[in-house]
């Protein structure tokens, strides 16, 4: 096997995200990495924003020789098993996923969130996560040599919050599938964990119908104000950033954490400690 580690990271395209933060992270550490985003426009939900595909193609054009860009819906099993198939075929192995694909639609009332709304969730960030995990699993059980399997859930999926019926029914999906798959492949050498985040500074909090934007309006506040009011929850006192989250998902992939799976890692400042 070559001396350089291959990383697959899911969700990926959007600057600002966990996503791009983690390839730019593992970039920093020496390792190759397969970014993958959707790539193109939701069909269910044509209107919300995804991630630009030129600033995918560009993560690929910037670091040509350590970054291979390949636009995948991870809702598609056909598009996934492509993935890593592109993966393999262009570095020779994996040695880690890091799944952290997810968007924020259906922020809603549970007595007016559609069925369309609550498909889409469970869809990207349970089957999609699923999807991709199951996928990095077959090939790294192949290459018979371990691995490192990270899903990013949320504190939303420990505790469940108003608004986020939908939402936290998928990430809660996440622990469960991450507890299962560990007991199974423990014995292979894979190791398979998830990082539960805070409220991270994302561009998924700004986005149309977003978290600020609906939390503010049930609270009959300004979005600015409900930045402020949010503080007062987090012990730490700040926001999280995309490369807290960067840096909890490398440290997952490292030698450090070789006798740690199935765990739920928090990252949230304190404001979840369950």
């Amino acid at each position: 096997m070559s001396a350089h580690k291959v990383a697959v990271v899911t969700g990926a395209g959007r600057p600002g995200s966990i996503g791009w933060a983690t390839v730019q992270r593992l970039l920093a550490g020496g390792w190759k990495v397969v970014a993958s985003d959707v790539g193109r426009p939701l069909e269910s939900h044509p209107d919300y924003e995804v991630a630009a595909p030129e600033d995918l193609l560009r993560l690929g054009t910037e670091n040509p020789d350590s970054v291979l860009a390949v636009a995948c819906d991870v809702t598609s099993e056909s598009e996934v098993v492509a993935l890593f198939a592109a993966a393999v075929e262009r570095f020779g192995h994996v040695d880690a996923l890091v799944n952290c694909a997810g968007l924020g639609i259906g922020l809603t009332p549970v007595v007016d969130l559609t069925l369309d709304d609550w498909r889409v969730n469970l869809d990207v960030m349970a089957t999609g996560a699923f999807l991709v995990a199951r996928e990095a699993a077959r090939v790294m059980s192949a290459q018979g040599h371990g691995g490192r399997i990270v899903t990013i859930s949320s504190q939303a999926g420990k505790t469940g919050m108003p608004l986020l019926t939908a939402y936290s029914a998928a990430k809660f999906a996440v622990i469960g599938l991450t507890q299962s798959m560990a007991m199974e492949l423990g014995p292979l050498g894979i190791t398979v964990n998830a990082i539960c985040p805070g409220t991270i500074e994302t561009p998924l909090l700004h986005v149309k119908g977003g978290l600020y934007e609906k939390y503010a309006a049930s609270a009959g506040i300004s979005v600015e104000d409900y930045q402020k009011r949010i503080l007062k929850f987090i012990p730490l006192r700040r926001l999280g950033s995309p490369e807290d989250i960067a840096e909890s998902a490398a440290f997952l992939l490292s030698d450090a954490a070789s006798f740690i799976t199935g765990e739920a890692l928090n990252v949230t400042g304190g404001q979840e400690m369950h």
